[in-house]
């Protein structure tokens, strides 16, 4: 019986692989060529690895011959090892996925990103790309991630209808946050601080988020699984996709949306101009970013892909307790870029104060 799982799960691969070649046209089974022929690529990136190494399978099941290896840094951090290495002619990376948009943008513009115009690139909107040299592969929606077993229909509620609602006292050490330098983490207090909500929020509204003794975690993913984990009862530095995954497989948490949700493209992709194996790198970013690609993504990561024209099939939203989220906050990518180190400085400061 294990023997012949094993030989239709390999006759099913097989076909999977031989479906997906049929379908390239003359330019991309030539460049698939000769992405085999490097048989390789390094991909550095942002988003939670265990995401990235779902769609990754994918690519490698229907395209085999070129191998994908992984290294997650985050934002800043990826921007610094890059350029360090960029420094040292120590050429590594291939692909970058970089949740940090300044960083993506200064690479951009310092000429170390290769100018690559993926086939869907008419698709994609101007706010999501980056010339033809970078792409956001999904928007992130910031949101409220609970344990099922913790909060009541009523606190959930509560939560929902405005961020300021984790001020009260009820949810006092009851929730985590991450002062982690990266987007996700940061795009809540990006928008707390915007100048047009001092009186709602603003830098008050931070200390006395801090006043409320969070669980503090300095890796972002860590307030997610301690959710999961039942030993905090939500956490404020979430987001829809990192949520997903956990969901996904079975983990008792759902999410919600606080009034107004930060939203914005991320995930900034883009081939290096020193990437030791390109043509697998020009062909891993054009998948990504192709239709099949981004129905990956949204499949086994739970993210809204950016490709216009793709269907919404997130397994999630069609749950009964999901709600999406009906007042965005779009991002000021400018605001952004001079007030990053600040802000999120200024709430690990905060919350070091109340530790």
């Amino acid at each position: 019986m294990r023997l012949t799982r094993t030989l239709l799960a390999a006759a099913a691969s097989l076909f999977l692989a031989s479906s997906a070649q049929a379908a390239l046209t003359p330019d991309e089974a030539k460049l698939y060529e000769a992405a085999k022929q490097e048989g390789t690529l390094t991909w550095y990136v942002g988003a939670p690895l265990e995401g990235m190494q779902a769609i990754a399978k994918v690519f490698q099941e229907k395209y085999p011959g070129v191998n994908i290896q992984m290294m997650r840094m985050v934002g800043v951090a990826q921007y610094q090892r890059f350029m360090d290495e960029t420094g040292a002619k120590k050429y590594i990376a291939d692909v970058l996925q970089n949740t940090d948009y300044p960083s993506m943008q200064s690479l951009v513009d310092d000429g170390h990103i290769l100018e690559n115009k993926v086939p869907t690139s008419d698709r994609i909107p101007p706010q999501f790309r980056i010339g033809n040299f970078a792409y956001s592969q999904y928007t992130s929606t910031n949101g409220i991630v609970y344990n099922v077993n913790k909060l009541t229909p009523d606190e959930v509620k509560l939560l929902e209808a405005d961020w300021k609602n984790v001020l009260d006292p009820r949810f006092k050490g009851r929730f985590s946050v991450s002062p982690m330098k990266c987007g996700v983490c940061y795009a809540p207090f990006h928008m707390f601080m915007d100048p047009k909500f001092k009186d709602r929020y603003g830098a008050d509204f931070i200390r006395k988020i801090a006043a409320q003794k969070p669980a503090v975690y300095s890796e972002v993913l860590v307030t997610l699984d301690r959710v999961v984990a039942g030993e905090q009862d939500f956490t404020i530095s979430g987001w829809e996709a990192s949520a997903a995954t956990k969901w996904i497989d079975g983990a008792p948490i759902r999410w919600i949306f606080p009034h107004p949700t930060p939203i914005f493209g991320n995930s900034w992709l883009g081939v290096s101009k020193y990437a030791p194996h390109p043509n697998a790198a020009k062909f891993f970013l054009d998948w990504l970013m192709s239709d099949d690609g981004q129905e990956t993504m949204q499949r086994v990561y739970g993210s809204q892909g950016t490709l216009q024209g793709i269907k919404d099939d997130r397994p999630y939203t069609k749950e009964s307790w999901y709600h999406a989220p009906v007042e965005l906050y779009q991002v000021d990518w400018k605001r952004w870029d001079a007030d990053y180190h600040k802000d999120m400085d200024f709430l690990a400061k905060s919350l070091k104060a109340e530790q």
